[in-house]
């Protein structure tokens, strides 16, 4: 997306406040555009406190903003008490059923109730776009955290089957599915390791360069690979039931 395309629009970010949702909005401001950062733990007097699990607080929130060009439906987390690279537990016997709900609470909840909120007044104002951070574990196995690969898988699965139905109103959605980034959801104790394997652990604002590229590309149903120096679109099968 050039320069001009942002510049002047009203862009939201959950999760805005540190890692990739920081990067992406910084990214957004240097475009010019209008940011509204929301996290459940504010850094500043400028962020928006907000739980995306809460569908009441997404419903006001909604209300509140001026009409959004641009939604990052961002926030998400690793399971509760788990790590990412987690080995030696049995799969799932460690999983609390609060772990469980916390989890499926940020990411796929956060998701569904944020697009549902933000929706009506999209399509109201012409159409816009919504941006959805997934992870390349919703395009495969992560044997560490099965149940953040099951949100991930989740998310993916709603975005591709949202694309379709939202062309008619003017609104694209996609997904970045990043690899390993450098935040607090990959450890620094973990990273050497990770790249000992042979596996990139790219920066914050890779992501945010992909985000660029998903929203310019505007691609409905899309996902977007960011793997070390490759940003691809995924190549996914085709039913035919679009």
């Amino acid at each position: 997306m050039t320069t001009s395309a942002l510049a002047g629009r009203h862009v939201l970010v959950t999760g805005g406040s540190s890692g990739i949702g920081k990067a992406c909005a910084d990214r957004y401001r240097s475009e010019g555009a209008t940011v509204f950062v929301a996290d459940l733990h504010p850094t500043s007097s400028d962020e928006i406190q907000l739980d995306v699990a809460d569908p009441a607080a997404w419903a006001e929130l909604a209300e509140r903003l001026p009409a959004l060009d641009v939604v990052h439906l961002n926030a998400g987390i690793a399971t509760p008490g788990r790590a990412l690279m987690a080995e030696g537990a049995l799969p799932l016997s460690d999983v609390t059923d609060d772990a469980y709900r916390t989890i499926f609470g940020a990411n796929v909840d956060g998701v569904f109730f944020g697009v549902r909120a933000v929706l009506p007044k999209m399509v109201e104002h012409g159409g816009g776009q919504i941006l959805v951070t997934a992870s390349m574990a919703g395009l495969g196995p992560i044997p560490g955290d099965p149940v953040y690969g099951a949100t991930k898988h989740a998310v993916v699965g709603l975005v591709r089957s949202l694309g379709p139905s939202l062309d008619p109103y003017g609104v694209c959605i996609s997904a970045i599915c990043p690899g390993f980034v450098a935040t607090p959801l990959v450890p620094e104790e973990f990273r050497g390791f990770i790249r000992e394997m042979g596996m990139p652990v790219i920066e914050p604002e890779r992501v945010a360069e992909a985000a660029m590229q998903a929203l310019d590309a505007r691609a409905n149903g899309s996902q977007w690979i960011v793997w070390g120096d490759t940003i691809a679109q995924h190549q996914q099968p085709d039913f035919g039931l679009t």
